[in-house]
């Protein structure tokens, strides 16, 4: 089987500190949403983006200058990084990036946690989303069965939500499972899972089981992404395992419930809730949930519009390129000129339609409106400054959510000068 790491970014390969690294991407993140909060009246200013940025900013400058050993888990997280960054540079330049967009979602609940709770916050979401962006990659290789996919996935998810799964033999399993060329990497997946394992074994259990739940869902659509590829393209395949999925709107096609949960910033969001000093109430940590599922979906027609050139050069198609009804003969041709004005307009109205929709659902439980609006800003800000998205693009996609976002101010007090308490 080959299964080698192929997956680009468009970060280039840090080579200073992990922590300057992110301190730089973070503030370039927040500095490029002003710049579209001043150019668009998307209901958020300027300086309001940056007062929700700046605290997360300090709390990783404050990292940086304490230390691995003051961060929980900081020993294994950078042993995992030190170990991507020899064994699969593509995937350490993605995981570092991502770590720096996936610190946005501390925003929500940073305000009600302690210090400790705060840095066990960054080090879950951390050692997460490393994991995720292996996994991604691992089966973007090709040379997966589904069965296989399934048993990589729930092998690593799996313990961190239920207590009783023995994690003695992990190593080895992973091992089993591994390709040509990826001899190593079992070793990464095993440290950051049975770090992630102690860091959420002490919180909220009913985030314990949305958790679950979310990997569950989340096993079977990345499985189903072996389908994307050219020797394997199945869409009926991705049809049937789509249907099984759980949703949150029984009228979805199957392209949606797809989309929302092969994309994961759900579940950090969720772990981050878990590290509360007290219990969220449960109508806002369920609105919460649902919010994320309509983010995700975001997230994947955003990133995979974004990735489509690169992923048609190794041989992928993607959720933007289904949505957009291109044929698979792109796959054979490599004639991927690009979208048409016409189908980039329908993404985008797709992606803009998603965030929408997950601001609207955490309003309803009684979330604040200006933080679910600062995230359906930050999340294509991210994407974009990633995938380096050529900014006319860019600014095409603002110009479609911005009266779109102004529209959801009448279910909530979206964010102005004045309205953030520090």
């Amino acid at each position: 089987m080959n299964r080698m790491l192929g997956t680009e970014s468009g970060i280039g390969l840090a080579t200073e500190d992990v922590w300057d690294t992110l301190v730089g991407l973070l503030d370039g993140f927040g500095r490029a949403a002003e710049g579209y909060a001043a150019r668009f009246d998307l209901g958020i200013s300027p300086t309001r983006v940056r007062d929700r940025i700046e605290p997360i900013l300090d709390d990783a400058r404050r990292i940086r200058r304490a230390g691995w050993d003051a961060l929980p888990g900081g020993a294994a997280l950078r042993e995992c990084l030190e170990r991507l960054r020899e064994l699969a540079p593509n995937t350490h330049r993605k995981t570092i990036a991502r770590i720096a967009g996936v610190s946005v979602i501390h925003a929500h609940f940073r305000s009600r946690m302690t210090e400790k709770g705060i840095r066990r916050a960054i080090a879950a979401s951390s050692l997460y989303e490393m994991t995720q962006d292996l996994l991604d990659d691992l089966l973007d290789g090709g040379g997966w069965t589904f069965p296989e996919a399934v048993r990589l996935y729930d092998r690593c998810l799996r313990p961190l939500t239920d207590p009783t799964v023995s994690m003695e033999g992990l190593e080895a399993d992973l091992a089993d499972l591994m390709g040509p060329g990826q001899d190593g990497l079992e070793r990464v997946l095993a440290v950051a899972t049975r770090e992630l394992r102690g860091l959420l074994g002490s919180g909220d259990e009913r985030v314990r089981r949305l958790l679950a739940k979310g990997h569950e869902a989340l096993t079977r659509a990345q499985a189903a992404t072996i389908y994307f590829r050219r020797e394997t393209l199945d869409l009926v395949a991705m049809r049937d395992i789509a249907a099984g999925l759980p949703s949150p709107d029984p009228s979805l096609p199957w392209l949606d419930r797809l989309a929302i949960y092969a994309s994961w910033p759900s579940n950090i969001a969720l772990i981050d809730a878990g590290f509360a000093s007290s219990p969220v109430a449960q109508k806002e940590l369920t609105a919460h949930a649902r919010a994320w599922l309509a983010f995700d979906e975001a997230v994947s027609f955003l990133e995979h519009f974004a990735g489509t050139e690169a992923d048609v050069r190794e041989g992928v198609v993607n959720f933007a390129c289904l949505y957009a009804n291109l044929s698979a003969t792109i796959l054979e041709e490599n004639s991927f000129g690009g979208f048409t004005s016409r189908q980039r307009r329908s993404i985008f109205e797709k992606a803009t339609e998603c965030l929408v929709h997950a601001v609207r659902e955490g309003v309803a439980g009684g979330g604040p409106a200006e933080e679910y609006a600062l995230l359906a800003v930050m999340i294509p800000t991210i994407i974009f400054a990633m995938c380096k998205t050529p900014a006319d693009q860019a600014a095409s996609f603002f110009a479609i959510l911005a009266p779109a976002l102004r529209a959801t101010r009448g279910t909530g007090h979206v964010m102005s000068e004045g309205t953030i308490p520090a």
